[in-house]
C-alpha cells in the first residue's frame, strides 16, 4: 500500500512539476468569449489526459511489479472493454474540447459505444438492483441492456451539464468515491483515484487546469464502472436509493435545464448560463457558490443514510429546497 501511494505521488508531482510542457506540448486550451465562458485567459483541457495516464502508469507497473493489487477487472476481456471505452470517451472529450461537435453527433456516438460496452462485458450489465427500504430486489430481464446504456448516457450528460465552475464537479467526484471507499474499504483503487482527483483539483483551483470534456467523461466512466461493478461483480450492498441520492442533485440539474430548453424551443443539448452553478457564481464569490453546491450534493445521502428519512421525505425536502434557491437566485437575475 504504501508503495503504490508513493508511486502515485510521484506520478503526480512529476505532472505537476511540467505541467505547462505538457499542456503546449498537447495544445488543448479553453479561450474565454464572454459568452458562456467568463474566464480571463486561455486554461488547459487536459484533465482526462491526467487521469489517462495515471491509469495507463498504474496499470504497467502493476503487470510488472504486482504492488497496486487493484484486482478491479476479473479477466483480460472485462480490462480490454473497460480501456477501449475509456480511450474512446477519452478522445471523442478531446477532440469536442477542441473543435465543438455538434451535441446531437456526440451523443449518437456515445449511444453507439455504450452499447458496445455493454455487448463486451457482461459484468457491466445491470440485470437487477436492490432498494434499502426492504431488501427487495428487481429484476430487468430484457431490459437490462437498456437500463444500463440509459443509465451510462445519463450520467454522462447529467456530469457534463453540471461542470461550469472551479472545483464543482471535481469535488462532487470526490464526495462520490469517498462514499465508495467508505462503503466497501476497498482501499488500493479508491485511494488511488482520489489522490488523482486532489491533485486535479489543486491545478483547477489554481486556475491552471479544466477538466474539460475529455476529464468529464473518463471520471464518469471510471465511476460508472466503479458502482456497477461493486454491485454485480464484488456483491457489496450499494442499493439503487443511495446511488439516487448520491447523483440527486446533478440529475434534477439536467432534467430542469432540458426541460427548460424544450418549453422555450431550445436543443437541450446547447449549452446556456441557466446552470446551478452559473447562476451562483453570478452572485457570490466561488467559494460561497462550492460550498452551496456542496452542500446540496450531500443534503440527501446525508438525510437518508444519517438521520434515516424515508425516501419520499428526503426527495420532497431536497426539491423543495432546490427549488426555492433556484427561484431566488432567477428572481436575482
Amino acid at each position: 500500500m504504501i508503495l503504490s501511494l508513493s508511486l502515485i505521488l510521484i506520478i503526480n508531482i512529476f505532472i505537476v512539476i511540467n505541467f505547462d510542457n505538457i499542456s503546449k506540448f498537447l495544445n488543448i486550451y479553453d479561450f474565454p468569449d464572454q459568452k458562456l465562458k467568463i474566464h480571463k485567459k486561455k486554461i488547459s483541457l487536459i484533465g482526462g489526459t491526467i487521469i489517462v495516464l495515471n491509469i495507463f502508469l498504474i496499470l504497467i507497473f502493476d503487470l510488472i511489479f504486482k504492488i497496486i493489487n487493484i484486482e478491479f477487472f476479473l479477466a483480460k476481456k472485462e480490462l480490454f472493454s473497460f480501456l477501449f471505452v475509456l480511450i474512446f470517451f477519452y478522445f471523442l472529450g478531446l477532440y469536442d474540447d477542441k473543435h465543438n461537435i455538434k451535441p446531437n453527433f456526440k451523443f449518437f456516438l456515445s449511444l453507439l459505444i455504450s452499447i458496445f460496452y455493454t455487448m463486451t462485458n457482461e459484468n457491466i450489465i445491470i440485470n437487477s438492483f436492490s432498494i434499502s427500504i426492504n431488501e427487495h430486489r428487481i429484476f430487468l430481464e430484457n431490459f437490462s441492456i437498456p437500463f444500463t446504456v440509459f443509465c451510462i448516457l445519463i450520467l454522462i450528460n447529467a456530469m457534463n451539464f453540471f461542470d461550469g465552475i472551479n472545483g464543482q464537479s471535481l469535488i462532487f467526484f470526490l464526495i462520490i468515491f469517498s462514499f465508495l471507499l467508505l462503503k466497501t474499504l476497498r482501499l488500493d483503487f479508491y485511494v488511488f483515484i482520489i489522490i488523482i482527483i486532489l491533485f486535479c483539483l489543486y491545478l483547477n483551483l489554481k486556475n491552471m487546469m479544466f477538466l474539460g470534456d475529455n476529464g468529464i467523461y473518463v471520471l464518469t466512466i471510471v465511476l460508472i464502472t466503479s458502482i456497477i461493478y461493486e454491485h454485480n461483480v464484488y456483491k457489496q450492498f450499494i442499493y439503487a436509493d443511495e446511488i439516487f441520492f448520491l447523483l440527486l442533485f446533478p440529475g434534477i440539474d439536467l432534467l430542469r435545464l432540458t426541460f427548460s430548453r424544450l418549453i422555450n424551443g431550445k436543443n437541450p443539448f446547447y449549452g446556456d448560463r441557466k446552470h446551478v452553478h452559473h447562476l451562483m457564481i453570478n452572485r457570490y464569490s466561488l467559494l460561497i457558490s462550492n460550498i452551496f453546491l456542496i452542500f446540496l450534493s450531500i443534503l440527501p445521502i446525508f438525510l437518508y443514510s444519517i438521520f434515516n428519512l424515508n425516501f419520499y421525505a428526503v426527495f420532497s425536502i431536497f426539491l423543495i429546497i432546490y427549488s426555492l434557491i433556484i427561484k431566488n437566485l432567477l428572481h436575482d437575475k
